[in-house]
């Protein structure tokens, strides 16, 4: 499934307006804007949507990796540091490496799951960081 497609499969993603800015297997940028349906009080980007935006964006870094598409995947906890308020539009960039795809894809193989921690940074227009997560998705077998 392409990377359009796989978003397209979460409506609250879609509600939201979230637009993909880079995808390839292992990595993901994801942007959401800072419009009236995603923002908080004070007119920034509400907190809320910017876990939306770093997690859709560490879910997508595994789903589009080749050798972990066959496995379900769920969000089962995350970290969150926020570190500025959200002016603007704001991305979400996720990384997996090669080391922890192998390491993965063993564990799932061996023990049929494996949970797999995800660091995501989400910067504004600027560049300036946001928010920083660490997603802890639950990959296993599908039934």
């Amino acid at each position: 499934m392409d990377a359009a497609a796989l978003l397209a499969t979460v409506p609250f993603a879609h509600r939201a307006d979230l637009e993909l800015v880079h995808t390839e297997p292992g990595h993901a940028v994801v942007r959401i804007p800072n419009d009236k349906k995603n923002q908080n009080h004070v007119g920034t980007v509400h907190a809320a949507a910017l876990v939306l935006v770093g997690e859709t964006a560490g879910g997508m870094a595994l789903l589009l990796e080749p050798r972990l598409g066959g496995y379900l995947l769920l969000a089962k906890g995350l970290a969150i540091r926020y570190r500025k308020p959200g002016t603007g539009a704001c991305s979400a960039s996720a990384r997996i490496t090669d080391a922890e795809v192998v390491a993965a894809v063993a564990a799932v193989e061996s023990a049929g799951k494996v949970d797999v921690p995800v660091r995501v940074d989400v910067r504004n227009d600027a560049g300036e960081v946001v928010a920083e997560l660490t997603v802890d998705f639950h990959l296993r077998k599908k039934a």
